[in-house]
C-alpha cells in the first residue's frame, strides 16, 4: 500500500494499512497535495483520487509521476463535484461510495478524498461520526485504504472532533509549516505493530525529496527542569536599545554595538541577548546572525530585538521569529516597560522548528515580487505564489475586492492605483477590481488603500470585501483561473503604463545635445533693484 514517502521516516510512522481511515489536516492545499504527491510515486495499487479541484494535483515540479501513473490506468480521478448543502446530506457520501463500488479496480486500492473543512461545520457530532463510519464500513469492505486530506480554515474545529472518533478514524496527522520546515503532528496512527500517540516530525524538501529533518547541527540539550544554568540571569544589551543614563539591574550588562554583542554571544547558554534595530541596521545580516546564535548555543538562549525607531516591518518581525528570535520589543521609550518584558520571557526555551539552513528561509523573503496591474490570469498566479510564501513565513496578506458603482469606466479608477510597494498588485474583470496587498494585516487595509489610491473609494465603489486568510486567498485565486481560463478578459496594459510615471528615474538626463540659444536657456539680465524710503503717517520711518 501506499505509504508517506518521506526519507528516514520510521515505517510505523508512514504506514497506511489496509481496512483503515486516516485523516491529514493542513491549512493549505498545496501542503497537503505535496505529500500526496510524493506519497504516490512508488505505488503499484490502484489509486481513487477524488477532489473539487483535481486538476491542483497534477500542476507543479513534482507530479510528472501522476500523469505516469494515470497513463498506465493505475490513477483514477474524479471531480468531486459539491456544494455545502447537498454535502451536508447523508445521501451524498452514500451515492459517492456506491458510485466507487462499482469499479472492480476499488478492491486492495487507496481511496484519497480531498475536502475543505468548511463542510464539516455544520456538523452535530454524531452526524460527523455517522459520514466517517460509512467510509470506514467501505474500507473494511473493499479491504481499501481511505486517506482524507482536509484543508482549511477551520481545521482547528475539526481536528478536536476526529480525537474523539479513534473507533472509526485509525489515524489524525495536523501539518504545519514554517520557512522550509514542515511538521507532522501524530495525535494518533494505527499501524501494525501497534498505535502511535503524541509524536511530531518535521521534514524538508531536498534534492526533489521529503527528507527528515535531524538536529545533527543544533546544539541539542537535555536538562531537568529545576537545574538552571550559570549565566540564566544573564541579560546583555545594546547600549543605543535604552536611552541614555538609563539605571539597569546589576545583572544586566550593556555592550557597545550588534556586532561586539553577536562576537561575545557563542560563550552564552542561556542568557538574554537584546540587540537594537535602527534605520542603518542591516536587518538580513542580523537576522542570519541570530539564526548562527540559535542553531549553536541552543533553545535556551533568549534573543530579543529592540527596534527602536520603527523601522522593523510585518515581513521582517515574522522573518526574525521563524530564525529564532523569542520577542521584538518597540517601548523604546519606557525602560520599565522594557525590563519587564524581558522578565516575562525567563526560564523560556525557544520551541518552534529550525530550519537546516538560512538559504531555505530567504528564499521566501527575497524573492522578487511584481508591483502595479497584471492581467488577470497572471494576477490569480501571481497572487497565489505571494500567498504561498507569505504563508510560509507567517506573513499576513489580504485580498480586496471591490465592486465598481454603475455606469463607470474601469480605466479611471485604474487610473488612480498608484503601487510603489513591491508585492502589491491589482487586476480588473467583471466591474471588480481585484487587490492584493501584500505583507499586510487585515486591520491596516484601510490605511493602505488610502495610501495607493489617490480619491475617496466610495467615489467609485459600491462595496468592498476583504479577504485575508491565505486559504481563501488561494481557493478565490484559483476559482477565477478556472472562470477565466478560456474568456477573453480586458487587457489594461498599455492604458496604465503612465501608472508607474511617478517612479523616480536615477538616472543623470544627457544634456549634451540641448540646443542652449532655445528660450529655456537664455540668460535674463536684470538692474539691481534700489532702496525705498517708506514714509508712514506720524512721521514714522
Amino acid at each position: 500500500m501506499p505509504n508517506l514517502n518521506i526519507s528516514g521516516l520510521n515505517k510505523a510512522f508512514s504506514e497506511l494499512k489496509c481496512s483503515a481511515n486516516y485523516a491529514l489536516i493542513a491549512p493549505l492545499d498545496n501542503q497537503l497535495i505535496e505529500l500526496t504527491q510524493s506519497m504516490l510515486f512508488n505505488t503499484s495499487e490502484h489509486i481513487f483520487l477524488l477532489s473539487k479541484q483535481i486538476e491542483a494535483f497534477f500542476d507543479g515540479d513534482h507530479a510528472s509521476h501522476l500523469h505516469t501513473l494515470y497513463d498506465e490506468g493505475k490513477l483514477h480521478p474524479f471531480n468531486l463535484n459539491y456544494d455545502l448543502s447537498s454535502a451536508n446530506n447523508l445521501r451524498f457520501s452514500k451515492g459517492v461510495l456506491n458510485e466507487l463500488k462499482e469499479y472492480t479496480e476499488i478492491k486492495n486500492s487507496c481511496v484519497i478524498v480531498h475536502l475543505s473543512s468548511d463542510m464539516f461545520v455544520g456538523y452535530k457530532t454524531h452526524e460527523l461520526k455517522s459520514k466517517i463510519t460509512l467510509y470506514k464500513n467501505f474500507s473494511i469492505a473493499e479491504n481499501a485504504t481511505v486517506v482524507f486530506l482536509i484543508s482549511g480554515a477551520s481545521n482547528s474545529d475539526l481536528r478536536r472532533q476526529l480525537l474523539t472518533f479513534n473507533d472509526v478514524v485509525d489515524g489524525v496527522i495536523n501539518m504545519t509549516q514554517e520557512a522550509s520546515v514542515y511538521s507532522l503532528e501524530y495525535d494518533f496512527w494505527h499501524h501494525s505493530e501497534g498505535v502511535i500517540a503524541a509524536e511530531t516530525i518535521n521534514y524538508q524538501h531536498k534534492n526533489n525529496q521529503l527528507i527528515v529533518l535531524t538536529p545533527e547541527n543544533e546544539a541539542v540539550q537535555s536538562y531537568r527542569a529545576t537545574n538552571q544554568d550559570f549565566d540564566e540571569d544573564d541579560v546583555w544589551l545594546v547600549k543605543s536599545a535604552v536611552p541614555a543614563d538609563t539605571k539597569l539591574p546589576a545583572y544586566y550588562k550593556v555592550i557597545e554595538g550588534n556586532d561586539a554583542l553577536y562576537e561575545k554571544a557563542f560563550k552564552m547558554k542561556a542568557a538574554t541577548l537584546v540587540f537594537a534595530v535602527t534605520r542603518y541596521t542591516d536587518l538580513s545580516l542580523l537576522a542570519r546572525e541570530c539564526f548562527f546564535l540559535r542553531k549553536q548555543c541552543g533553545r535556551k538562549l533568549k534573543l530579543v530585538i529592540q527596534n527602536v525607531d520603527g523601522i522593523i516591518r510585518h515581513q521582517d518581525e515574522c522573518l526574525f521569529l521563524t530564525l529564532g528570535v523569542n520577542l521584538i520589543l518597540y517601548s523604546f521609550s519606557e525602560p520599565s516597560r522594557l525590563l519587564s518584558q524581558i522578565q516575562s520571557i525567563q526560564g523560556f526555551q525557544f520551541s518552534r522548528p529550525l530550519p537546516s539552513s538560512i538559504d531555505d528561509v530567504l528564499k521566501y523573503s527575497d524573492s522578487v515580487l511584481h508591483k502595479g496591474y497584471l492581467p488577470l490570469i497572471d494576477f490569480a498566479k501571481q497572487v497565489t505564489k505571494h500567498s504561498d510564501s507569505a504563508a510560509n513565513l507567517g506573513v499576513s496578506g489580504v485580498l480586496v475586492v471591490l465592486e465598481l458603482l454603475p455606469r463607470i469606466d474601469a480605466i479611471h479608477p485604474l487610473h488612480l492605483f498608484h503601487v510603489k510597494r513591491e508585492g502589491d498588485i491589482f487586476s480588473y474583470v467583471d466591474a471588480q477590481v481585484y487587490l492584493y496587498l501584500h505583507a499586510c494585516r487585515e486591520h491596516d487595509v484601510d490605511s493602505a488603500i488610502k495610501h495607493l489610491f489617490k480619491l475617496d473609494i466610495t467615489d467609485f465603489f459600491i462595496s468592498k470585501n476583504v479577504i485575508a486568510d491565505h486559504f481563501y486567498i488561494q481557493q478565490e485565486c484559483r476559482r477565477l483561473v478556472r472562470q477565466y481560463q478560456a474568456t477573453e478578459v480586458p487587457d489594461f496594459t498599455e492604458q496604465l503604463k503612465e501608472n508607474v510615471s511617478y517612479i523616480f528615474d536615477g538616472q543623470i538626463a544627457d544634456v549634451s545635445a540641448l540646443a542652449i540659444e532655445t528660450a529655456e536657456f537664455r540668460k535674463v539680465e536684470r538692474p539691481i533693484s534700489e532702496p525705498i524710503k517708506v514714509m508712514l503717517k506720524g512721521g514714522a520711518k
